[in-house]
Order: C-alpha cells, then structure tokens, then sequence
C-alpha cells in the first residue's frame, strides 16, 4: 500500500485552484461558550481555567452575553492534531477520510503532493467548518522515469486515472524536466493551479547520472537532475511559495539544502534500497548545524523506513532503525531542528507516525504532542493563530477523557470536538473503524 500512497502526483485534468483554508468560513456566526473546569495545554504544563469562544476565537475573558456553558470535568485539552505529509489520492472516498481525521482528532492536513483532477472532486468537502482544513502542492518536478511514475502507472492500472494516459505522464501526473528550460516551460503551468507550495522530488541524486541510462531504476529510485534545483527555487521564491523536497539519501538532503528549500519532505532512510550502504542515509552535525541554521524544516516520515508489517526486509528495517532513523532523530533534536510530523501513509491519519515516533524513545510525550499540535499545524497554516491555547487562537481544541501525557495512546479518549467555536460530530463508523486505516477495499 505504500507504493499507492506515493502514486501521489497526478494530473491535469481540469483547472482546479484549491482555495486554500484562510478558514473565512461561509455559515452563521458561532455560539459563544463558556468552557469551565478544563485543563488546557500550554505548551508546557496544563492550567485549569475558563476559556470563552466567541466568533470562534478563544478568549480568557470577561465577555458578554454567554450561550451555553460546558463544563469540562477537570478534562485535558489540547490544540487539534496535524497530519504534515500525506497524499488523497482517493477521491471518492474523500468522505471516509474526513471523518476519520475528525475521529483521530486532526483537523489539519498538508497534501505534499497531487493532481488537480483527483482534488477537484472533494474540494467542496474540506476547508469547511464541520471538515478538515486542506491544502495542496499539487504536480510535483521530478526526471524522466522517475518517482512518482510508477505509482501512477499503478492508479492507470487500477482505472482510478484515465486509461489513455502514457507514461510518463509528463504535465498530466508530473512534471518530467530534463532542462532549466523545462522547468521555465513548467512552472507557470504550477502557478495557474494556485498551489500552497512547490514540490520536488530529489532521490539518490549521487547517481542521478548513472540512473538515467538504467532502465532497472525506473521509478521510485530516482528523480529529478540535482544540478536543477537551485533553478526551481529561484523560481519558487520569486512567485511567494516555499518549496518542499522528497529527499531519501543524505546527498539528495544536501543538494536540497545547498539549492536552498524551505523543508526537506523526508528524512533520509524512507524509500531506502535494501543494502545500500548506510553511509548515504547518516546525517553528520554539520548537516544538522546547517539545517537549523537556515531555518528549514524537516518532516518525519518513519513510518516506511521503520514498518515492518509487510514483513519485507525486516532486518535491513531493524539496521535502519538503529544506526540511521534513531541516531538521525537525535541529531535533529539536538540541534532544535523544527520537525513535522507527517506520515506519507496515505490511508492513515498522523496517529501511525506519532506512535512510531514515540517507539523510537528519542521523544517524550510532551515534545510529540508539541511537534503535532504546534510545529506542524503552524507549519500547515503559517498565517492563521492555530496550534496554541490562548487568547485570540481559534476556537479548536480536543476534550480528552484521559492524560496523552501519561500515555499517548490517550489521544484515543476524545469526548468533545471543537473546531472555530462548534462542536463537530463524527459518524459511529469512523469512531469503531475495525483497524486504523481510514479505508478498506481496492482504491
């Protein structure tokens, strides 16, 4: 299933500019509550204190005329949670997704990559105020025969995509580019989707040479010429849009950061290639000094590189773990390297990636929940007051039965939903899902 989920990048169908979720929501104005007897996160510790919604904004008070007044129980609340990495590229069950986000508690999703056509087909459901706030880089720049090619190939397959479409795809699913001059033919082409941000995907760059005369590394091991990248982010920045590269090797990481990309979409180790020498996926502190220097982001993606439920490679996956994910995560840490969670695990909501994360040790509960419920929500929506209790934030928060700090599997004991001051309700389906994938069946 993880080959599905990165089929991510798929085509031009129609004109399809997403509006992004500046969450000026159509609808009649917000009750004003009263939340009494709460013990709300600070980002640190828990005070216990009345927080009023009014217009869907927190406030500590006084206000006015009161609608109702909820009591909280000596209840925790926490900011929603946020899913940083991840790809709907089912669009006919985009309504199955929704509520399992709102029953895992996120409200916030960043699609790292897909194709107008498969958007246009739910963008009425998302950016609402009872759904989750949604947003897109759409077709993502890639090389000739190179990821996500294969995926696609997979979705054409499957007759999710047209049949008539031919690899590779170029300007339907991908942008295939060779040239600076194919990036300039390209990129206006982005803008006219109107993305939240700009993709690229940058794998096993150091033989990026090599790989293109060989027709045993089509797809997801390979991608674009890093010689490019400098180029595309010029372009990026010039039109006001960060732009995100899929990196697996640390020379993929460090071309990326060298061209100078605002977030580096994987850690080095996802997609690995059994027996590659470790080398290429250990990041040194001269890498992490320089991450955190220029202030880029990094998401987490564990999720492939440590799975090991499909039972494949397992011992290679246990190397990983211990001499590449876990001395990597450190590092990152350390330094104070601003990480995303995300999961790239398209029929799972964030809750897989936090659980993994968590198994690694490197983190304490305290620090997962801030780097989900703040870095990455803030990271989704940089221009909203999201991922924070306190006056003048939005009204979005979880009620949850049970501690997350003393157990992480507490994020499980919602009770209340609240998102720009209204109680949202969830399907019982989603709720007793029978495993913890959002979805069952073929796509």
């Amino acid at each position: 299933m993880k080959t599905l989920a990165l089929l991510v990048m798929l085509a031009l169908g129609a004109p399809a500019s997403l509006v992004r979720a500046d969450q000026s929501h159509v609808g009649p104005p917000a009750p004003t509550y009263a939340f009494v007897n709460g013990r709300w996160w600070t980002g640190r510790e828990y005070a216990s204190q009345t927080f009023y919604s009014v217009n869907g904004v927190l406030s500590s008070g006084p206000v006015g005329v009161v609608d109702e007044t909820i009591d909280l129980r000596a209840r925790w609340v926490i900011p929603p949670l946020a899913e940083g990495h991840n790809h709907w590229v089912e669009p006919k069950k985009a309504v199955e997704y929704i509520a399992c986000y709102l029953a895992d508690g996120v409200y916030y999703v960043r699609d790292m990559a897909n194709i107008p056509m498969v958007v246009q087909q739910f963008r009425d459901k998302v950016n609402l105020p009872n759904s989750v706030d949604f947003e897109t880089a759409y077709l993502g720049f890639t090389g000739p025969g190179a990821h996500p090619v294969e995926a696609v190939d997979q979705f054409v397959a499957f007759g999710v995509l047209p049949k008539e479409w031919k690899p590779d795809y170029d300007k339907q699913a991908e942008f295939v580019v060779r040239t600076q001059g194919d990036v300039d033919e390209r990129f206006p082409l982005l803008l006219k989707m109107n993305p939240s941000y700009v993709k690229v995907f940058v794998e096993y760059s150091e033989e990026y040479a090599k790989r293109l005369r060989d027709s045993s590394t089509y797809g997801n091991h390979r991608g674009i010429d890093p010689r490019l990248l400098p180029h595309l982010v010029k372009l990026a920045h010039a039109a006001n849009l960060k732009i995100a590269a899929h990196v697996y090797t640390v020379e993929d990481y460090r071309a990326a950061l060298a061209a100078g990309v605002d977030e580096l979409a994987h850690m080095p180790a996802g997609g690995s290639e059994a027996g590659y020498p470790l080398k290429h996926f250990k990041l040194t502190r001269a890498d992490v000094e320089l991450t955190k220097r220029r202030g880029v982001y990094v998401d987490t993606t564990t999720q492939d590189a440590l799975s090991t439920d499909s039972g494949e490679n397992i011992e290679w996956k246990k190397r990983l773990r211990e001499e590449v994910i876990i001395p990597n995560l450190k590092l990152l840490k350390q330094y104070g390297v601003p990480l995303i969670v995300g999961s790239d695990e398209f029929r799972h909501s964030p809750l897989h990636e936090i659980f993994m994360l968590r198994d690694t040790g490197v983190f304490t509960n305290a620090e997962l929940l801030n780097l989900d419920v703040q870095t990455t929500a803030q990271a989704a929506f940089p221009a909203r007051k999201v991922g924070r209790l306190a006056d003048g934030y939005e009204a979005s928060f979880l009620v949850l039965e049970r501690d997350p700090l003393e157990n992480l599997d507490n994020l499980a004991s919602i009770v209340l939903r609240v998102k720009q001051g209204r109680r949202i309700t969830v399907p019982d389906a989603a709720l007793h899902r029978p495993s913890s994938a959002c979805v069952e069946g073929a796509p």
